[in-house]
């Protein structure tokens, strides 16, 4: 527990931050030194009690912080989890499947960030986050490892069994402040001849991948779970067809509302996901919240609403925080969300407050790249459009 940011403070509670990370704790008054204090808590001098108020000791994981990722939101699971880290897939054109995790230091909000994708080529990528902060760790460097054995099945295709860039199992590597690294990453496929390429931990020699990320050499904290998550990959080229996307997602370019202002999808997954601004319906106010999840499919039912690209059955809000779309018959099928018909005149809500009048609406060629981020909030800001996340 941190030393308080505002009002009186003790001696002895600023001695028991430094000594074991608890203001509050147990402890005597016995041979307590201002100066020592001061300087284990990176102050030059010991001018005065306020130049200790919101002082934490070092800690991984910080105060009130998970023992290893989980998803939160009332969902325990810790991650990965089993329905990433299990893809399967048939199709007669060149079927792959794959998974990665990876951790990345995130500086600016004092945490670090695990991402995970399970993908096969049928269908959306899926990127999936968790995060553990640290009190007082800004310069430590922190190292992630995991624990694997996955053993290669069948004769045709490819595997990456990790992939050349992944960490040998029980080595740690730095974990890196600016990109996903260390990063795992497992993949199989199939792109001539017909028949099955896998890969399991589930088999004789195998071993499920458990990860562990420790601040300097100190102690780890690992999972998920106790032994690990099972890895299962498969990919079959046969004459079953494959499955496809969804409807839901804004196409690429349309830039995102961050706290690190606004920022390209792709930059977005590639580095420590930032905090995105949404709507608290609850608070009724913008505010920042967690990034959850982050879909990528390619769509050909654009359309552009003034200037916003989005799918037909993507919903945005209106003046009054009701959801409208181009197609509400699909947004119900597919969400089992009530939205009305949006058309020209409708007034949309903006990053800023304000409302912006619909002036167009038409249909935007081709096959385009488009994505969906899920908050708790469930709403995201695209091109300064408030819109639904529909995940």
């Amino acid at each position: 527990m941190a030393v308080p940011s505002s009002g009186a403070l003790s001696l002895l509670g600023i001695k028991r931050e430094v000594t074991d990370g608890n203001y509050n704790g147990s402890g005597s008054h016995t041979n307590i030194s201002l100066r020592a204090t001061s300087s284990t808590a990176g102050k030059s001098t010991p001018d005065g009690f306020n130049e200790f108020q919101g002082f934490s000791a070092a800690a991984f994981p910080g105060s009130g912080e998970p023992t290893w990722f989980n998803t939160g939101g009332g969902l325990p699971a810790e991650v990965p989890h089993a329905s990433s880290m299990s893809q399967n897939i048939t199709n007669t054109g060149s079927p792959s499947a794959g998974f990665d995790c990876g951790f990345q230091k995130d500086t600016t909000n004092d945490r670090i960030t695990l991402r995970y994708a399970g993908y096969t080529s049928a269908a959306a990528t899926s990127y999936l986050y968790a995060y553990v902060g640290y009190d007082g760790h800004a310069s430590t460097t922190f190292q992630a490892k995991c624990d694997y054995a996955v053993v290669s099945g069948g004769f045709v295709g490819s595997v990456q069994n990790p992939s050349s860039s992944s960490p040998a199992s029980g080595t740690y590597a730095n974990i890196s402040t600016s990109s996903y690294s260390p990063l795992w990453l497992w993949r199989v496929e199939v792109n001539s001849g017909s028949g099955t390429r896998s890969l399991s931990s589930m088999v004789s020699g195998g071993d499920s991948p458990m990860w562990s990320v420790r601040a300097g050499s100190g102690t780890a904290i690992s999972g998920p779970g106790s032994s690990g998550q099972n890895l299962s990959l498969q990919a079959t080229r046969g004459t079953q067809g494959g499955g496809g996307g969804f409807g839901i997602c804004i196409h690429e370019d349309m830039l995102v509302a961050t706290q690190k202002g606004n920022m390209n999808i792709d930059d977005i997954i590639a580095t420590a996901p930032p905090k995105i601004w949404g709507y608290n319906k609850e608070h009724h106010r913008k505010e920042l919240a967690d990034i959850l999840e982050i879909k990528t499919v390619e769509h050909d039912n654009l359309y552009k609403v003034n200037d916003l690209i989005l799918t037909e059955d993507h919903a945005i809000y209106n003046e009054y925080y009701r959801l409208l779309s181009i197609n509400p018959t699909k947004t119900k099928e597919n969400y089992k969300k009530e939205a009305a018909t949006l058309k020209v005149g409708d007034k949309i809500r903006k990053e800023n407050g304000e409302l912006e009048t619909v002036s167009s609406i038409t249909a935007y060629a081709g096959t385009h790249r488009t994505y969906t981020i899920k908050t708790s909030f469930d709403n995201f800001y695209a091109n300064g459009i408030l819109v639904d996340s529909e995940i």
